[in-house]
C-alpha cells in the first residue's frame, strides 16, 4: 500500500512542480509586460517570485488575466510542496 501511495505522491509534485513553473514564468511575464512595480525580492524571478505567487500578492492589482496565471501558480505550487512533503514521509516510513 506505501508503493501505491509513494508511486501517487511522487505523480501528484511530478505534475504539480512543473504547472507551477510554468504559470510562474507566465505570471512574471505579466507583471513585467503591464510594467506593475515589484515587491522586494521578487524582482529578478527567482523563488521570491513564487513565494509572492503563493501568498496571493497579485491580488492588488486586480487584474482578470493576473488573478488566473498567479491562482493556477499559487495552488500547483502548494499541490508540489505538500505532495514532495508526503513522498519524503512515506520514504522515510517505507524504510
Amino acid at each position: 500500500m506505501f508503493d501505491f501511495w509513494l508511486f501517487l505522491m511522487l505523480g501528484l509534485a511530478g505534475s504539480a512542480g512543473p504547472a507551477h513553473i510554468g504559470f510562474r514564468l507566465l505570471a512574471h511575464r505579466h507583471h513585467r509586460d503591464r510594467g506593475w512595480l515589484f515587491a522586494e525580492g521578487t524582482e529578478d524571478g527567482q523563488w521570491g517570485y513564487s513565494g509572492w505567487l503563493m501568498r496571493r500578492g497579485y491580488t492588488a492589482y486586480a487584474d482578470r488575466d493576473m488573478g488566473f496565471f498567479g491562482f493556477w501558480a499559487m495552488l500547483s505550487g502548494w499541490l508540489a510542496a505538500l505532495a514532495i512533503a508526503a513522498s519524503a514521509v512515506l520514504i522515510s516510513v517505507r524504510q
